[in-house]
């Protein structure tokens, strides 16, 4: 089935979409309903804050949220929670800034502000300046060839003591046959996609798009442990979307719109017709309605710290 850590946009808005374009207002919604049954189920904002001490301080704490996405609504749900920190939430894409200060004016929000700023290839930030970096689903824009970059940007931007925070989605399954098969499809045009339009900014590594989830994990651990980072772990999470559970309608939501999206890219790139694909997307929907219906998302909450001060 599908998943939130598949890359479906591009590296930077000026090279259009890969799969999905970031800045279509179906897709926006998708991301932020998307957010909030995944805040319910991972217990968000930041559940860590008292554990790593942050709401006991005397100083504020700078925390960065990498892709702040649409509504910012991460940076102003951790304001809003608590008042010893500062919170910068930073996107690539100017709309998703000048949306997420919108609505931050409207909270009457003074303790985030929203960024423009192409973190892929460089956080503009002072050394040793933030407390806490956090990002949600950076697989979704991020190359391969990105990450090693963007942890030592992170390394970098860290105070000694410093918590990079990362969730990520690894692995999803369901017995619904038509959302695998339109799976399969997505899969086929990601192959396809990535495979012609590599980055002008990078080699072209044939296939280093496509290499499985649970492969890039482990070099995402490889990648932090040879920057330097220490104290890592990992906490895995289900998210279970099964017939009967709180989430079976938002996910049966969220993959309405992922493939309606993805269909004009369907035709381009697989032998899917228009027929076929309104046939088996009927058929998904009334598999995933169905009381029989099981679904997960298996998910990544990776914690590294940068050595040199209290863990």
């Amino acid at each position: 089935m599908f998943h939130a850590s598949h890359r479906i946009y591009a590296e930077t808005s000026t090279h259009g979409p890969l799969l999905l374009d970031p800045l279509a207002s179906a897709e926006q919604a998708r991301v932020i309903t998307q957010y909030h049954m995944l805040a319910s189920a991972l217990k968000e904002p930041l559940p860590e804050l008292e554990e790593l001490g942050i709401t006991t301080s005397t100083s504020p704490h700078l925390i960065l949220d990498l892709g702040c996405g649409p509504g910012g609504t991460w940076a102003c749900d951790v304001a809003f929670d608590d008042p010893f920190c500062l919170v910068f939430g930073i996107s690539a894409l100017a709309p998703y800034v000048r949306q997420a200060n919108t609505f931050r004016q409207m909270q009457t929000q003074t303790r985030v502000q929203f960024l423009q700023m192409d973190f892929a290839r460089e956080l503009c930030c002072p050394a040793n300046f933030s407390t806490l970096i956090n990002g949600h689903f950076l697989r979704t824009f991020l190359t391969q060839a990105g990450w090693p970059r963007l942890l030592r940007e992170c390394w970098r931007v860290l105070r000694p003591g410093g918590l990079l925070r990362l969730t990520e989605c690894i692995a999803a399954f369901s017995n619904s046959p038509a959302c695998e098969a339109l799976t399969h499809y997505y899969e086929q045009a990601l192959a396809v996609r990535t495979q012609i339009r590599p980055s002008q900014h990078e080699e072209c590594h044939e296939g280093s798009e496509l290499a499985s989830s649970p492969l890039q994990h482990t070099r995402l651990f490889e990648l932090l442990h040879n920057v330097g980072y220490c104290g890592i772990e990992e906490q895995r999470m289900m998210l279970d979307f099964s017939a009967g559970t709180l989430y079976q309608a938002s996910m049966r939501t969220n993959a309405e719109s992922f493939f309606c999206q993805l269909a004009p890219v369907f035709y381009q790139t697989t032998d899917l017709t228009t027929a076929r694909f309104e046939e088996i997307f009927e058929q998904m929907r009334a598999e995933m309605s169905s009381p029989t219906f099981k679904g997960h998302w298996i998910l990544s909450r990776i914690h590294a710290y940068k050595p040199g001060g209290v863990q």
